[in-house]
């Protein structure tokens, strides 16, 4: 909470380190709240935690997207064509949703956003001022600010999860999880618990 956030390698380590952790502690505690049949503690304790999660995650995107360059001040930066085989477009979307400036844009100033941004990239001046690596410290800031919005997203899904266990009455979270003998896969939330879906579907 305390850590200045800062394009610095040590201090994002060290944060990153402290900020998982944190994630972690919070899902620990909600998850054993609700294992023991404790919704609604489960669902104070993410009220309160969550906002606090994704105000640090939201300062650490403003701090890390802001540029000198106005043009290149936004998560869609990374659409560029310079990033197409190292940034997903899944991930610059997923970014967007903790970057304070990108998330309420429309799809007129997004599509602005862009243009402005291949714009800055074709200058003469571009070759030198944002060579390889530049383009490297980008990638590593992408993958940094994805892994903050994964965590946030996470978290929110365990709110959501709470809020599941607590209409269904259940005396514990176990009791609408699949057990420990059910085969691997992707499941999907139906009455009264979870629905594999086959490998080829």
């Amino acid at each position: 909470m305390q850590a200045t956030p800062e394009l610095d390698a040590e201090i994002m380590l060290n944060a990153d380190v402290y900020i998982q952790g944190w994630a972690v502690a919070i899902a620990t505690e909600a998850n054993l709240l609700l294992e023991i049949g404790k919704h609604q503690e489960a669902k104070e304790l993410l009220a309160l935690q969550i906002p606090l999660f994704k105000q640090v995650a939201e300062r650490w995107a403003k701090a890390l997207i802001n540029d000198e360059n106005t043009y290149l001040s936004t998560a869609y930066r990374f659409t560029n064509s310079r990033f197409k085989n190292h940034i997903a477009s899944e991930r610059v979307e997923r970014i967007t949703e903790i970057s304070p400036s990108d998330r309420t844009l429309s799809p007129d100033q997004i599509r602005s956003k862009k243009i402005n941004v291949d714009v800055e990239f074709e200058m003469s001046y571009s070759s030198a001022k944002f060579d390889q690596t530049w383009t490297h410290r980008q990638i590593a800031v992408a993958e940094y600010l994805d892994g903050l919005s994964e965590l946030s997203a996470r978290l929110e899904g365990l709110e959501s999860f709470a809020n599941l266990c607590e209409s269904r009455g259940v005396k514990s979270s176990r009791e609408i999880l699949p057990g420990a003998d059910t085969e691997p896969g992707i499941y999907i939330r139906e009455h009264p618990g979870f629905v594999n879906i086959p490998k080829s579907a």
